[in-house]
């Protein structure tokens, strides 16, 4: 009998010294999770340009022009006859420029500077590309450039965005707006729905104004980019391309207001 006793109070010992070691191990656990910095979403951290640069008022405008191999298909033209999107998508860009060359000579007093950039993948090239870099608008400079633009590869919608926003980040202008054009759903690299997100947590002075144009493609591709706060129009022609490029350049972006005085 006291041989089973003695190794039964071993035995409570041992559960003991075990629940004791557990306990220890679940407190630092604790102290750890509570001393611990939070960690950032990795799309904040992309976005984050990492400036304290002074604003400056005036408005800076990207024009995101997709150009992944779905722009070869066909669409209706302005005539009734079907053309290729990527040639529709050069005269809208030429067209758009041409909108922000009216405004600036009418308003020579506000900062106004625009870029399109064009987005695929490409071997050796990185996914988002500028055919006209963020400047003052330059029509003849337009018409040359768009001539470059090619279709080809996936659609990495989500990362040209980033791109864009941390170029209009270091123009430091107090008005920042993105317009996306584009054909497809997004299969390579950052969501557009996500980043989107992310770019509405930021601060409002850093916030830059998103607009999608889904081209040929259903707006319910881009529910999230609205859910975020982004304005989502749908074209499936070059009629109706022009249409809501019209509404979004006159209506939002080149708003004739005058700016906040200091």
């Amino acid at each position: 009998m006291r041989k089973s006793s003695g190794n039964t109070l071993a035995w409570v010992a041992l559960l003991v010294l075990v629940l004791l070691a557990r306990l220890g191990a679940c407190d630092r656990q604790h102290s750890s999770s509570r001393t611990r910095a939070p960690q950032r979403n990795p799309i904040e951290s992309v976005l984050s340009t990492g400036t304290s640069a002074e604003q400056k008022e005036g408005t800076a405008a990207i024009i995101l022009m997709d150009t992944s191999g779905s722009m070869r298909d066909s669409v209706t033209d302005s005539d009734g006859s079907r053309r290729p999107k990527i040639g529709i998508a050069r005269r809208a860009v030429v067209s758009a420029v041409q909108r922000f060359d009216d405004f600036a000579r009418k308003h020579p007093g506000r900062p106004l500077l625009v870029g399109v950039y064009e987005f695929s993948t490409r071997r050796h090239s990185p996914s988002c590309r500028p055919v006209i870099g963020l400047a003052a608008p330059d029509v003849a400079a337009a018409e040359r450039a768009v001539e470059e633009m090619r279709p080809e590869g996936d659609t990495p919608i989500g990362d040209a965005i980033i791109a864009a926003k941390r170029d209009l980040d270091a123009a430091a202008f107090t008005h920042r707006h993105i317009l996306v054009v584009t054909d497809g759903i997004n299969n390579v690299g950052y969501s557009p729905g996500n980043v989107a997100s992310a770019m509405a947590r930021q601060p409002e002075r850093d916030r830059a104004a998103l607009y999608f144009v889904a081209f040929d493609v259903g707006e319910s591709v881009f529910n999230e980019v609205k859910e975020a706060g982004g304005l989502v129009l749908g074209a499936s022609n070059a009629a109706e391309l022009n249409q809501v490029l019209d509404f979004i350049l006159t209506g939002k972006i080149l708003v004739e207001q005058p700016f906040p005085q200091k």
